[in-house]
């Protein structure tokens, strides 16, 4: 995490008018700094259409508490930028009931404003490309996760994909601000639910509770024992990239065993 293409004022200077460059520890696998026009993310990998992409999915969101694009695309030692807007408020280390609450409200109007619709990026989170992750890696217990998994994934419409607690913001405890819509794509509702569940209510303490009570808000048609399957498949794709960009991943796995053992409990 972190900088990973350093550039200076003097570069900036030309294209946008600020007195301040912050590099920041924000971006997994973008450069992110502060400036006094917005937060200026560099692009490492993301193509033009993409970001384009990104900005017209924020467009028509621009009913929900969501960051936005200040600038036209530009270029800085070959990569595409983008200026955002810098909004308010500070991520969460953990969640707390009135957290899981917002949040499955502000899925709920997501996924009602993005259902049925499509998207050029491709579809990083269906079962073929997390099983070409899985043969990357060659770990075998990732392989044993996957295999004992039972799902049939959807392309409800458009999909977040990684709304785990950093990317979202709180002013007061009242939600603020969500971001990084940069890998959105087609796909499956429950799976973008799943992804908030593995963040915000495992951890720990009453698992159970905090997992009903997203559903509940989301107004989720399914109860918690039919969406391990779910939890768990959320769990183990970002296992394994953040096994492949070698990042903590064990903690993941460990969700994975709890929520083995609740399964087990009810048979």
């Amino acid at each position: 995490m972190g900088i990973k293409t350093v550039i200076t004022l003097q570069e900036l200077s030309p294209i946008i008018n600020s007195t301040v460059l912050i590099p920041t520890e924000h971006g997994v696998s973008d450069s992110v700094y502060i400036t006094d026009q917005g937060v200026l993310k560099l692009f490492e990998s993301a193509s033009s259409e993409a970001i384009l992409e990104e900005r017209n999915l924020l467009l028509n969101l621009s009913r929900l508490p969501i960051t936005k694009h200040c600038s036209d695309i530009f270029f800085l030692h070959k990569k595409p930028c983008v200026l955002y807007e810098k909004l308010g408020g500070k991520s969460l280390e953990s969640a707390d009931d009135n957290h899981i609450i917002q949040i499955a409200g502000f899925m709920r109007r997501f996924h009602k404003q993005t259902a049925g619709k499509t998207s050029i990026n491709t579809p990083l989170f269906e079962v073929a490309n997390l099983q070409m992750l899985i043969d990357q890696t060659q770990y075998h217990p990732f392989q044993q996760v996957f295999d004992s998994i039972d799902i049939q994934l959807s392309r409800d419409g458009v999909i977040h994909g990684d709304l785990f607690l950093d990317n979202v913001l709180f002013t007061d405890d009242e939600l603020s601000g969500v971001f990084d819509f940069i890998e959105a794509c087609e796909g499956d509702f429950l799976f973008d639910l799943a992804v908030v569940a593995a963040s915000w209510c495992l951890d720990g303490e009453d698992d159970h509770g905090k997992v009903n009570l997203l559903l509940t808000h989301y107004n989720a048609n399914i109860g918690f024992e039919d969406f391990i399957p779910y939890m768990k498949y959320a769990l183990l794709y970002y296992a394994t990239t953040r096994y492949i960009s070698h990042r903590d991943y064990q903690s993941l796995l460990d969700k994975i065993i709890r929520l083995d053992e609740y399964a087990k409990g009810q048979m």
